[in-house]
């Protein structure tokens, strides 16, 4: 069993410190930064049976946990920044959680080859090896991407968020 958290708290750092370098904004003119956050969610009842949702900042993640991710960025240029677009590949042993992905003021689409291609859910295709083809479910995406549809003035933050469920070890 220890060995069993060790493998997780190591799995979980990991995951952490990929989102932490791998996002990445492209912006047509100005200067974005990037702050990364990652936050497990945490799910109350009461007494009266009312369930609560909080986010907080995780110790450990095991497999079936939900976790949130919140990239910020954030104009230091003296310019407007146009033409902003967030990609962010998503951690390995998870899952996208449906609906999630958020973002004001963006257009949001997936990839499911590596960021290689972009597009809405219902126009990802999959196809085996024999041909067959089918609509590619969540656990498929790898890669999300947030075009940001105004100008960003100087000093102006925004943020954009999606949330994972990490997968139970198979």
């Amino acid at each position: 069993m220890k060995k069993t958290k060790s493998n997780f708290k190591l799995f979980f750092s990991m995951m952490v410190l990929t989102l932490l370098f791998s996002s990445n904004a492209f912006s047509a003119n100005g200067k974005i930064v990037l702050t990364n956050k990652v936050l497990k969610q945490v799910i109350k009842k009461d007494k009266d049976g009312n369930v609560t949702y909080s986010y907080i900042e995780p110790k450990t993640a095991l497999p079936g946990d939900v976790m949130m991710y919140v990239i910020s960025f954030e104009n230091i240029g003296k310019d407007p920044a146009k033409g902003i677009v967030i990609n962010d590949p998503l951690p390995n042993n998870s899952k996208y959680r449906m609906g999630s992905a958020a973002g004001k003021n963006t257009k949001i689409t997936f990839s499911i080859d590596d960021g290689n291609n972009f597009g809405h859910p219902e126009d990802l295709v999959v196809k085996d090896i024999n041909g067959k083809e089918w609509t590619a479910k969540p656990e498929s995406y790898t890669h999300i991407r947030w075009v940001y549809n105004k100008p960003l003035a100087p000093g102006e933050k925004s943020e954009v968020s999606f949330k994972t469920q990490i997968k139970d070890n198979e």
